[in-house]
Order: structure tokens, then C-alpha cells, then sequence
């Protein structure tokens, strides 16, 4: 049976308090509740903020601005499993603790073809860090107490796949583009991508050992162009993480001076954030520049892609509901990395770049993003890496022009048959040395039996470690450059779930 990438529809709406983002749409419960929510390409579980993650101090629209609440106790499929750390982007600062359990998710709103998964593990969360909630698609399992396969709880894109309704552990997606045409939303295709949404490039990065920094690129260089500056913001060429779920982006400290220089702007101490005001905005606006990123396979290869930002993807908005932000104002997308660790290219890169991730081949690609009011979707299925029937079936790698040509039948028999003479000559020569020889020969060392592959079967899972409960609140401040060491996630198979954590019971605090 041959099985389809499946498209999941944009919410049609912008959400978020440092955006605007678009955002996706899930049905979570009996009777399904619907919330807006981020794709996270680091999560490997769906997350939905409760009723806790708006108080009485925060704005009368709150749960509107966070993308809608769950309230589990009006769902009669919710089964909890108790308070666990939200172990995501611990090494950029963010916190918080998310309320595990199983429940009913629908992908999508009735009618638009929604697929519906029973018995899916995820996370109520109340903590501000993730504004809006996430919908995560790393297809690893989430173990909460222990790393005993017992405890696995596989992602709800190993679901989809095992129930047959998508063909690999791989997905494509874009952010969307609000200053594009006439608003592009973001694109979502699992076990697949749609060819429609970018120009094909011909590299392919393979996955960093790092599970909870996999999708990892040399960023060689970040070229500015505009009537004032051309020059590179990046003094060192470094690996850099493509992460959809943050915002921004974290690059070292020389590069933020160089952008400050560049673009005038100003970093706020008090929000973390380089603010923009009104004059700055509009001289910005009309000059107009681009940034070209120039990323490879590591940071001297000569594999290379670029992907090219205009301003506009750049020129942002920041509410009040962010930590430290006394008024809606613009900024500029860009933080100060205190690590290595931290370098990330957040949802701000994949506003004009198209990722594809294979989590069965272990690779990706980034291709750079095309905006035409004429084109249509164009899904292309990627075969799982155990599947023997590849018909129809379109590999990433098989985007990528191909400089070599094909030959033509009369090339191709006129080799055949000249292998042929050579091979009868050289048959007829060792049947002669063999007669005149009183000692056999030894088997050529360039027998064909010596040719063989080591073993590349896949490495969908990796081990984590199991992470002890705490309180769902998470710190309030704002997510500043933090600690460079990372907790394991508890992703891929085997191992201890991203945001999960202890193994041994602990006191389950109430939610505010």
C-alpha cells in the first residue's frame, strides 16, 4: 500500500507576543477543545497551556492571546500522569513545568479532514516562557520516571506512522510570512514536504550527535546588503541550531556588536531585547536591507546553501505580555548568545527558509522559501527507510539538480560491450598463467567479495535521562542566556522524554 504525506492546515491565524507567527490548530480532549499552537521541531509532544497560565494580573483577553486553554477536567478521555519539568531550551534560559498526561488529539478542526489519535501523551502547561503552546513533531518517545522501555511513550508522529497514516518519521516545514503577497501562513507536511514551497537545494546535512541539538548547520557567514552597508556580521563561522520553537535568534556577542553597528539598534538589559523605537523603525523600513545565511555542513565545508531575509522578516512586534516589556513597541529578532550552546536559528530563519528532516535517514536540508500567488501544493511523500515500494515516492536528496547527464542507449552498449572483450581478454590471460604456473595464485585483493558496507541501518531513538517533578509555574524573568550545558531530552527511542522528569516520587504542588 503506498501511503501519502499528509498536509496539516494553518490556524489562518498570526498569534504570539514577540511576532506575529503563524499557527496551527489542535483538538485536544472529549469533546475535542481547540488551541492554537507553534510547531516545535525539538518537542516530541503536544502541549496545551490550562486555565492556570492566565491570572488575575494578566489582560481580560489572555486566553485569547495564548492561543485558547485546556481545561482537562471537562475532558472525559484525560488521563494525568502528574507535574514534570518542561525539559526544552533549558540552555537558552526558558523554565517551567508541564501537567503529563494521555488524552484524544485531533490534528486540525472538524470537517478539515483532521486525523484523530486516542491515548496521546502531552503537557498542560501554565508557564509564560512558551507564550503560546507547542505542537511538538521530533518523533522520539517521552519516558517520565525511567528510561525502562516500559515507560516509553512514543511521540505522536511515531503514532501517525504506525497507524499507517503517514509514510516515514520525516516532515517539511516553513514558519509562514506575514509581509509576503497577501500574508503567507506557515506549512506543515508530515512524512513528506510540499515541493511548491521553496527553490531545491543540493545539500544534505546529517544529524548532530547531540539529540537535543540535532538539526545543526555551519553558519559560515551573514552578509548584509543595503545602500549603506555591505559587509559580514558574522566575525567566525560557527554551528548554529535550527530551532522552530523559539523566536529568535542567538549569535555571539562580536556578531550582535556588528549588528548593532549595522543597523543601529540598541539592546535593552531590562527585556533582553534589542528594542527598536519609531524613528529607528522607519529609517530601517525604507533602507531596506537583506541578510544572506551561508550554511554548510560544518563551518570550513564548501557545501554550501544560502538563504536570503529580507528586512521585513525581520521587523517585529513585542507586546506588553512579554517579561519586561513595558509597551508594545518594535524589535529586532536578534539575542546575545553567552555560548556556543546557544547559537540558534529560531522560527525568525524559517519565515524564508523550508526545512526537511528525515528521522529514519538521520538527514535534513534547508532550502530557501518562494512566495507565488499562482502556485499550487505539490506534496511529495518520502518512503520509509524499510519500504520496498518507492513508486510515486520522492526523496529530498532526489530535488537536488544533477550535474551529470544521463547517456544515451548507443554509450551505453557500446561500454557493455567493450567490458565485455576486456573482461574475455583478461579470462583467457589467467587461464594460460594458470597453465604454465605450478603454484596457485592468490585472490585478487580487489575481489568483489571485499566490497562490502557496514551497517547503516538508522538510529531513530537516543537515551535520556529521567527528570524529577516539580512545580508548573515555571521562573517568571524573561529567557536570557543561561547555563551552556544541556539536559539530555528525553527523545528517541528508549529514553527519558524531553520534559519529563523524575523517576522517584515528589511532592505534587497545586497549580496557581
Amino acid at each position: 500500500m503506498n501511503l501519502s504525506a499528509i498536509s496539516i492546515s494553518p490556524s489562518q491565524s498570526w498569534d504570539g507576543n514577540d511576532g506575529p507567527w503563524s499557527s496551527f490548530t489542535l483538538g485536544i480532549g472529549t469533546p475535542s477543545q481547540f488551541i492554537r499552537v507553534f510547531v516545535s521541531t525539538t518537542c516530541p509532544q503536544p502541549w496545551a497551556v490550562l486555565p492556570q497560565g492566565c491570572t488575575p494580573d494578566d489582560p481580560s483577553n489572555c486566553a485569547s492571546t495564548r492561543g485558547g486553554l485546556f481545561y482537562a477536567n471537562k475532558s472525559t478521555t484525560w488521563q494525568s500522569q502528574g507535574l514534570y519539568e518542561l525539559d526544552q531550551e533549558l540552555n537558552l534560559g526558558y523554565t517551567g513545568n508541564g501537567n503529563f498526561g494521555f488524552d484524544t488529539i485531533a490534528l486540525g478542526y472538524p470537517g478539515s479532514g483532521a486525523y484523530v489519535i486516542e491515548n496521546q501523551i502531552l503537557a498542560g502547561i501554565a508557564a509564560k516562557d512558551f507564550y503560546i503552546a507547542t505542537w511538538g513533531i521530533a518523533p522520539r518517545p517521552t519516558n517520565l520516571t525511567t528510561i525502562d522501555a516500559s515507560d516509553s511513550h512514543q511521540s505522536l508522529m511515531s503514532t501517525l506512522k504506525q497507524n499507517k497514516q503517514i509514510p516515514s518519521l520525516s516532515y517539511g516545514y516553513t514558519a509562514g510570512a506575514p509581509y509576503q503577497l497577501k500574508k503567507v501562513f506557515g506549512s506543515l507536511t508530515l512524512g513528506g514536504y510540499d515541493a511548491s514551497r521553496f527553490t531545491p537545494s543540493n545539500v544534505s546535512f546529517g544529524f548532530a550527535g547531540d539529540n537535543s541539538r540535532d538539526l545543526v548547520v555551519g553558519l559560515q557567514s551573514i552578509i548584509m546588503s543595503s545602500p549603506k552597508f555591505n559587509g559580514n556580521l558574522l566575525p567566525n563561522a560557527i554551528l548554529s541550531f535550527i530551532d522552530a520553537t523559539v523566536s529568535h535568534m542567538w549569535l555571539p556577542l562580536e556578531a550582535c556588536q556588528l549588528f548593532e553597528s549595522a543597523f543601529g539598534i540598541e539592546w535593552d538589559p531590562l527585556s533582553d531585547l534589542y528594542l527598536v523605537n519609531d524613528t529607528l523603525h522607519k529609517s530601517l523600513i525604507a533602507e531596506n536591507a537583506s541578510l544572506t545565511f551561508k550554511l554548510g555542513t560544518d563551518t570550513t565545508s564548501t557545501q554550501t546553501t544560502e538563504i536570503t531575509l529580507p528586512y521585513a522578516s525581520f521587523d517585529l512586534e513585542v507586546t506588553t505580555t512579554y517579561p519586561n516589556v513595558t509597551n508594545d513597541t518594535s524589535y529586532f529578532p536578534l539575542r546575545r548568545a553567552a555560548n556556543d550552546t546557544q547559537y540558534t536559528l529560531g522560527r525568525v530563519f524559517l519565515q524564508e527558509a523550508y526545512l526537511i528532516a528525515d528521522y529514519e535517514r538521520l538527514n535534513f536540508s534547508v532550502h530557501q522559501c518562494v512566495f507565488s500567488e499562482s502556485s499550487q501544493q505539490d506534496l511529495r511523500s518520502i518512503p520509509s527507510l524499510n519500504s520496498t515500494n518507492g513508486t510515486n515516492l520522492i526523496l529530498p536528496q532526489e530535488l537536488h539538480p544533477r550535474t551529470s547527464s544521463k547517456l544515451s542507449h548507443g554509450v551505453i552498449a557500446a561500454i557493455v560491450v567493450s567490458i565485455a572483450v576486456v573482461i574475455s581478454i583478461l579470462l583467457y590471460g589467467i587461464i594460460i598463467g594458470c597453465r604454465r604456473r605450478r603454484r596457485p595464485r592468490t585472490p585478487s585483493p580487489n575481489a568483489p567479495e571485499e566490497l562490502q558496507n557496514g551497517d547503516d541501518s538508522p538510529r531513530v531513538e537516543i537515551e535520556g535521562e529521567a527528570k524529577p517533578k516539580l512545580e508548573l509555574h515555571g521562573q517568571s524573568q524573561p529567557p536570557s542566556e543561561l547555563q551552556g550545558k544541556i539536559k539530555a531530552r528525553p527523545e528517541l527511542e528508549g529514553v527519558v522524554a524531553a520534559h519529563e522528569m523524575i523517576a522517584e516520587p515528589t511532592t505534587w504542588h497545586e497549580l496557581p
